[in-house]
């Protein structure tokens, strides 16, 4: 019996074989449905495996049958699989014409001791054997070696790792295997391939003494020949490796220290071919035997990243070339090197007696550590945060900078990094201006800016869009993309610290003094001002006695405006937006009285300076009314006629407003009467006074005074008028568009 299967790969197969529901590999090579000791079913294994087929017939297992077993297998929907383990089977074959029956006794050599009652005749049958041949390997079966766990997983691993060259550990196992020494008795295959592990393991060992030899005598290129042959005969051999790594100068192979670890490269040498080699890349700690190797993806071409490189230790790196998965050749070791990153992306800029650093920091860092030098010999420590510093208090000059990692290794050692260098020239700045005082001249209209500071650099009153930067800024953008100086028209020379000028109506300005020097400036304080432009004119009429609607011209660039009233001694104001201007116009309640009205511009609400201008006024008079009634003739007074004329003026008199104004004049009033031309025709009343002939004529002084009554028919026979007429009242003199005429019914004017 069989005491290794000498297949590679063994676990995968039986894991495949229970994933397809097979018992054993004969399973696989029975018809479809006949597995499981069905009648007729039975496959031999004594005499060589052999499985039922066409009229009864046994049929030796080979690579022919095997290929007929498969094809059936996947016209009959195998599963996947199925597919991997006929190329298994077959792999079996091609190398041994009897290992497909060696894999099937060592299963059922494990099968059968793990039943119940152990190996037996009915069990063997159970698991497809022919009856005839059952008795005989139960009997085999209970005569085997007894194997442990341990044994059995040497005996089943062997062979993988025979092939994977890993020669120590192949001889180790074979002392693991359940027979006795020298070679496990009876299995041939096994004996010989134990004493060809036994030889290699010897061979390997005369190879170190060899290597170790000229290694003390100084011949470290012989003795790193001696370590290859002795790593490529047992691979697994960590003192062929370190003394093959040790014995081997550092070569083209060059380690970087980069932010995301240490990048190895290999330059590719254009007189020679493309080395389409994999290889095994390997970090060994400095001064020490203590390799590592890295799980990273070797490609055949290309940089290697090492991510996890310990922080602050010295190591150095092996790239061993592999060709089929084995070693062939020198490997190429590189230099030591210190895993301390530097920071990346250093970025100097100079201020006002300053310099500004901001970098990147690599990952794992734990303080940055900065020392300037120049202009002055001495080296001094700048303090820094992680990712950057401000270096301030410095001359004029040019200042170099080393910046320095921090890092803190296992151990618990702080390492510092070489350090990389930058340097930074510091130049002349400007003196920021300390005061900035914006105020109103003498002359309506005219600004004073006066200010303080400034008196190394050129000071410039700029007019800066949007919010200005903070006072004594240093400023970044070139002097030359500063924004615009004042458009404001000047007014007279400029002095030193002072300025006037004339702004224009409408400007909102945010006025910043600036400090240039060549190609630097510092921002200094600002002031916001604001010049409304004026309402130019304001007219008020009333639509009502007691209401009234004013007309403006809406100022540019005003969101608001005040609307100020005085009436009858109280001072009344209004504040108006745009928008309901336009939408619905300004009308206002008042009383009778004459009323003062005061249109002016709001500043906007963040103003710290503002010029306003003149008000537009206009004088609204009181609502005076004059009307005038005619007596109708009575029983005793049938020819006697008339007039009564009243004037309606608000009592009592007030002042329009703060200045006192006393209450309009009334204007004249005229009655005229036109006559008819034939005694039937109704006469048309007059259109303007001229249109008739004037019976009354009154002042406003009389109208103020009281009513007044006057007999008519006397006025019209002086005049001359013949009945029938009509009569018609006007107003006259200047305050005539200010007084409403009340006038009585067309038909009470009529007399005939």
């Amino acid at each position: 019996m069989p005491l290794s299967p000498l297949v590679p790969g063994w676990a995968e197969l039986r894991a495949a074989e229970r994933a397809a529901g097979f018992r054993h590999a004969a399973d696989a090579l029975l018809p479809p449905g006949s597995s499981g000791g069905a009648p007729g079913a039975y496959f031999q294994i004594l005499d060589g495996l052999r499985v039922p087929g066409r009229g009864g017939r046994r049929r030796h297992v080979d690579r022919a049958l095997l290929a007929e077993a498969r094809d059936a297998a996947l016209r009959a929907g195998a599963p996947e699989p199925v597919r991997s383990l006929f190329a298994r089977y077959d792999a079996a074959l091609a190398e041994h014409p009897m290992g497909l029956r060696r894999v099937v006794l060592y299963q059922l050599l494990q099968l059968l001791r793990d039943t119940p009652r152990g190996p037996s005749a009915q069990a063997a049958t159970a698991l497809g054997v022919d009856p005839a041949e059952a008795a005989a390997l139960a009997h085999a079966a209970r005569r085997a070696a007894r194997t442990t766990p341990a044994a059995r997983a040497a005996a089943e691993t062997l062979l993988d790792v025979w092939r994977a060259g890993h020669t120590r550990r192949a001889h180790a196992l074979t002392r693991q295997l359940p027979a006795a020494a020298p070679a496990p008795a009876g299995d041939q295959r096994l004996a010989h391939l134990v004493t060809r592990v036994a030889s290699r393991a010897r061979r390997t060992d005369a190879l170190l003494r060899e290597a170790h030899a000229l290694e003390r005598r100084g011949a470290t290129d012989a003795a790193a020949d001696h370590y290859l042959r002795a790593l490529r005969t047992a691979e697994d051999d960590t003192d062929a490796l370190h003394g093959l790594l040790r014995t081997c100068r550092p070569t083209v192979l060059r380690a970087e220290i980069r932010q995301d670890g240490v990048r190895l490269r290999r330059p590719a040498d254009p007189q020679q071919p493309p080395d389409h080699r994999t290889w095994r890349i390997l970090r060994g700690a400095a001064g020490r035997d203590a390799w590592t190797e890295l799980t990273v993806p070797t490609p055949t071409s290309g940089d290697i990243v090492d991510g996890a490189a310990p922080l602050g230790e010295r190591v150095r790196y092996a790239a061993l070339p592999l060709d089929g998965g084995r070693i062939a050749g020198r490997p190429l070791v590189s230099a030591e090197v210190l895993v301390a990153p530097e920071v990346s992306d250093v970025t100097l800029t100079d201020g006002r007696a300053r310099v500004d650093a901001q970098w990147r920091t690599p990952p794992g860092t734990h303080r940055v550590t900065v020392v300037r030098t120049g202009p002055a010999p001495a080296a001094t420590d700048v303090p820094a945060g992680p990712h950057g510093f401000t270096d301030q208090g410095l001359p004029p000059g040019e200042h170099h900078y080393r910046i320095h990692c921090v890092y803190h290794t296992a151990a618990g050692r702080e390492v510092r990094s070489p350090g990389v260098a930058a340097h930074r020239t510091v130049h002349p700045w400007p003196d920021p201006v300390t005061g900035l005082t914006v105020r109103q001249g003498e002359e309506p209209g005219v600004l004073h800016v006066d200010w303080t500071g400034g008196a190394r650099g050129q000071v410039r009153l700029l007019d800066w869009p949007g919010p200005p930067p903070p006072p004594g800024e240093d400023l970044r953008t070139p002097a030359a993309d500063l924004p615009p100086e004042l458009s404001w028209p000047p007014c007279g020379a400029p002095r030193t610290g002072s300025a006037a000028y004339r702004p224009p109506a409408g400007a909102t300005t945010r006025l910043t003094a600036v400090t240039v020097l060549g190609d630097r400036a510092v921002a200094g304080p600002s002031v916001r001002v604001d010049v409304p432009e004026g309402v130019p004119e304001v007219t008020a009429r009333r639509t009502e006695p007691t209401r009234a609607r004013l007309t403006f011209d809406w100022p540019r660039a005003t969101d608001r405006v005040l609307v100020r009233w005085w009436q009858s001694g109280q001072a009344h104001e209004r504040r108006l937006t745009r928008s309901a201007y336009l939408r619905e116009g300004l009308h206002l309640a008042l009383t009778r009285a004459p009323a003062r009205f005061r249109v002016e511009p709001l500043a906007v609400a963040d103003a710290d300076v503002v010029v306003p201008p003149a008000g537009a006024e206009t004088v609204l008079p009181a609502d005076v009314a004059i009307g005038y009634a005619l007596d109708r003739p009575g029983f005793l007074t049938a020819r006697r006629r008339r007039v009564t004329v009243r004037a309606d003026t608000p009592e009592p008199a007030h002042p329009v407003g703060e200045a006192g104004e006393a209450a309009p004049e009334l204007p004249g009033f005229v009655l005229v009467a036109r006559a008819a031309g034939t005694s039937r025709q109704a006469p048309a009343p007059p259109r303007t006074e001229r249109d008739g002939t004037p019976v009354l004529r009154l002042s406003g002084a009389e109208l103020l005074a009281g009513p007044v009554r006057r007999d008519l028919d006397a006025a019209v026979a002086d005049a001359g008028v013949r009945r029938p007429y009509t009569l018609r009242a006007f107003l006259t003199g200047p305050h005539a568009p200010a007084v409403r005429l009340e006038e009585p019914p067309h038909k009470d004017l009529v007399v005939r």
